[in-house]
């Protein structure tokens, strides 16, 4: 009878030392993935097995997690598919009217945005259009000299210079009219007849005999007559034109002085800077500027605009991917990692299964143990 105790008692322990055994030999395996962390040594000589496994083919385990990522993870194909999935475009737009409203709200003005890139922007930007301007109106005006009168101002101001002519002539011709018949008129053709008399005939006894003579009166019906005549008026229209036609014909150069260039340089620039609010438009906040295309943009512009981001995307994922180098990125990352933490995060993955391999390791153990038991009662 003690005899079979004592077999029993011998056969539990074998099952059980089996059992301990396998489990703290898949438990020391499953640690020695990781730990010891670094080398061990005794003197010089580095201790069997250590560091662990994964800290010692950490480079090789980085380097191939990086080749796994971008072969068989990350790959063109699989995110041009999920870029074109409809989520994908609708928080692409959502995105973009985000960011559009934060600047067609904003209360930010025009200068405040210049400042940020930019020292003194109003004098800076005054500054350049004045030498925009100057280059401008020199360039133009070069051109206007070496071109005829009448192409600076074209078919339709020759026409209405040549119209007016007619009515030009008829003024002048009244005006002539309405002068010698002023009293000033009178004194100045006196003092002509006067002098013309002097000269030609001196001071003998016929020019003494005009003198007594109203001249004047016997000149003014006839003047009047001559002025108001059909040929005076056609001839001095003649002579106009003729005129008018010669200073058409004319460079511009040949009527513009220096002095009258840059006065008219000057002008214009003058007028073109008053012209444009500068200062208004510094002080414009965004919103005012764009507030009232929100709606349009937001709703019309920004889907079509999200719909070629994406296009554009999938067309260069490729080459998007290719210049990330996604392999080099997840190798670098993986040697970054602390190798306490990376066992963390096998641990958190496969404690589970881990725990499961120890009683695995275990249950061997006591089958071992068994069949050890069987064999010795045989």
């Amino acid at each position: 009878m003690q005899v079979e105790v004592d077999f029993i008692l011998k056969a539990i322990g074998m099952i059980l030392i089996g059992a301990l055994i396998g489990a703290i030999t898949n438990h020391l395996a499953i640690r020695m993935l990781f730990r010891p962390l670094e080398a061990k040594y005794i003197g010089k000589y580095r201790i069997p097995f250590t560091p662990g496994l994964i800290p010692k083919r950490r480079d090789e385990l980085a380097a191939n997690l990086g080749r796994t990522v971008v072969k068989h993870l990350l790959t063109p194909e699989g995110i041009s598919k999920r870029l074109q999935q409809p989520v994908v475009y609708e928080a692409i737009t959502r995105m973009i009217q985000q960011e559009l409203q934060k600047w067609t709200r904003s209360t930010i003005t025009i200068r405040e945005i210049a400042e940020r890139f930019v020292t003194n922007p109003e004098e800076r930007l005054h500054h350049q259009m004045e030498q925009r301007i100057d280059q401008e109106l020199a360039t133009m005006i070069d051109a206007i000299k070496t071109a005829r009168l009448s192409e600076v101002i074209g078919d339709g101001g020759t026409t209405k210079i040549k119209a007016a002519i007619p009515g030009i002539v008829e003024a002048l011709l009244h005006q002539t009219e309405q002068y010698f018949e002023s009293p000033a008129g009178k004194m100045k053709l006196e003092e002509t007849v006067a002098q013309f008399i002097q000269s030609k005939l001196g001071g003998g006894m016929f020019g003494m005999l005009l003198a007594n003579v109203n001249i004047v009166e016997m000149i003014q019906p006839e003047l009047k007559r001559v002025i108001q005549g059909k040929s005076t008026h056609q001839f001095i229209s003649e002579m106009v034109e003729q005129e008018v036609g010669t200073l058409l014909e004319q460079p511009v150069e040949s009527l513009l002085e220096v002095e009258t260039e840059r006065q008219i340089t000057e002008r214009m620039k003058s007028e073109i800077l008053t012209r444009i609010p500068l200062t208004k438009l510094w002080d414009t906040q965004l919103h005012e500027l764009l507030e009232p295309f929100e709606a349009r943009i937001s709703q019309e512009m920004v889907p079509v605009l999200s719909k070629q981001v994406v296009v554009r995307l999938v067309e260069q994922v490729e080459r998007i991917l290719a210049t990330l180098d996604l392999e080099t990125i997840v190798r670098e990352e993986v040697d970054l990692l602390d190798t306490a933490y990376l066992e963390e995060i096998v641990l958190s993955i496969s404690r589970r299964e881990f725990r499961a391999i120890t009683w695995l390791g275990g249950l061997l153990g006591g089958l071992i143990g068994v069949i050890q038991a069987i064999l010795l009662i045989v």
